[in-house]
């Protein structure tokens, strides 16, 4: 009974979030967790929930959600209700296995698309089904809820491994899922491919989760995180390139500190540098590292080994 008034309340706050979006235009987490007496986490599962069954919420700025421009339910042509069943049931299916969850996203993808004619297309990673294929996960919802210690057996390069852990967290970068942990005797913060998880057992000790954790992941853009902040970075970035960058966040507390009258953008970030040096990559010939030029170094010296046919070292 309890499992049936928790999915009533779920299918509730969907319904009212897909009401708002589609009135008002926008919601607020902060009064949605006063409205609904929840956390400001159980607001952003419900947010997420919506996005991966095909619904476009975009953050207008910290704790502002809205449909991406030009979308709405009245176009496709679906009730409020209609759009929190598909939202609920889109979880259920990735619950009873891969199988399931991609007829269901099929399915899913048909009700948010009439017909090849829709203006609208949404792209699903195809990834989002593993995480209930996740092995373990129970036990390690259980362990972190409850502070404990696991011994985790993973596929490395070396072989299976043990490893003894403090779970503090089950993380979702780009449609792949991770455990965040903390090996024994150390603060820092290591990451386990969730396919690679071969065995655990949950341990009869305790552990002190880090006050730190929110504020880490709040700040971190991908999986390559750290709980050192690192240092300040500044990029150029090319005109050409620069829309993107007003419109989205890609490197850890970035900020524009200056617009040239070419329309190039300088930002500011603070972070590793195994945190940025993929994405600087990627934008690569539109940005520029200016400083630290220890960084600007690192980042050409993988680009020549690259050039002469060689593997890159990141570290």
């Amino acid at each position: 009974m309890t499992q049936n008034k928790d999915y009533a309340k779920k299918i509730m706050r969907l319904m009212f979030i897909l009401n708002k979006l589609n009135g008002s235009g926008k919601v607020r987490s902060a009064e949605l967790c006063e409205e609904f007496n929840v956390n400001i986490r159980t607001i952003q599962r419900d947010l997420e929930l919506l996005n991966k069954a095909g619904f476009p919420v975009m953050s207008l700025e910290k704790g502002v959600y809205t449909f991406t421009e030009g979308f709405s339910l009245k176009k496709l042509m679906l009730t409020n209700e209609e759009a929190s069943l598909i939202s609920f049931f889109h979880e259920i299916a990735d619950s009873l296995g891969k199988n399931f969850s991609e007829s269901f996203r099929s399915l899913s993808n048909k009700l948010l698309s009439r017909d090849d004619d829709s203006p609208f297309y949404i792209k699903i990673p195809a990834t989002q089904a593993h995480m209930k294929n996740f092995p373990f996960v129970k036990e390690l919802e259980q362990a972190i809820d409850e502070c404990q210690k696991v011994s985790l057996t993973y596929a490395s390069l070396k072989g299976n491994e043990v490893f003894k852990l403090s779970p503090v967290k089950i993380v979702n970068f780009e449609g792949f899922w991770y455990l965040l942990a903390m090996p024994e005797g150390k603060r820092a913060f290591w990451k386990f491919r969730s396919e690679k998880i071969k065995g655990l057992e949950l341990l009869s000790e305790n552990f002190d989760p880090p006050r730190d954790l929110k504020a880490m992941l709040d700040r971190s853009v991908n999986i390559w995180f750290s709980g050192d902040p690192g240092e300040k970075i500044i990029l150029e970035i090319d005109k050409d390139s620069a829309h993107y960058f007003k419109k989205k966040i890609y490197f850890p507390e970035q900020r524009i500190v200056k617009e040239k009258k070419d329309g190039t953008l300088v930002i500011e970030s603070r972070a590793n540098f195994n945190e940025v040096m993929r994405t600087i990559i990627h934008w690569i010939p539109d940005i520029r590292v200016i400083s630290p030029k220890d960084l600007d170094m690192k980042i050409k010296g993988l680009l020549k080994e690259y050039l002469k046919g060689s593997k890159p070292r990141w570290g």
